[in-house]
């Protein structure tokens, strides 16, 4: 009888201690993932950095861009796109008189 529970008194402080170990060892890879993640920069932050950085030394080169873009469509590009737009139409509906 003693020796039986001698053996399980000596499997429960064996799987005490391996929990232990296992839990230790589970909670220092994930501590030094943490702080490894911490000071990677992801290429999201990369590219944002970049994108930064980039305005900074080309802000002459954004500003004629955005004139460009903010002046209103002249008349003569106006007719065209209208054109275009009727030629469209004509090729959708055409008629068959034949």
């Amino acid at each position: 009888m003693t020796s039986k529970l001698f053996k399980a008194l000596c499997l429960t402080c064996g799987l005490i201690v391996f929990s232990q170990v296992g839990h230790t060892a589970v909670t220092k890879t994930t501590e030094t993932k943490m702080v490894n993640s911490v000071v990677k920069i992801t290429p999201i932050e990369k590219a944002l950095q970049q994108q930064k950085n980039d305005r900074k030394f080309h802000s002459e080169d954004n500003l004629k861009v955005l004139t460009s873009i903010n002046i209103a469509p002249s008349q003569s590009f106006l007719a065209s796109q209208n054109e275009r737009f009727s030629r469209f139409i004509q090729t959708l509906f055409t008629t068959n008189n034949s």
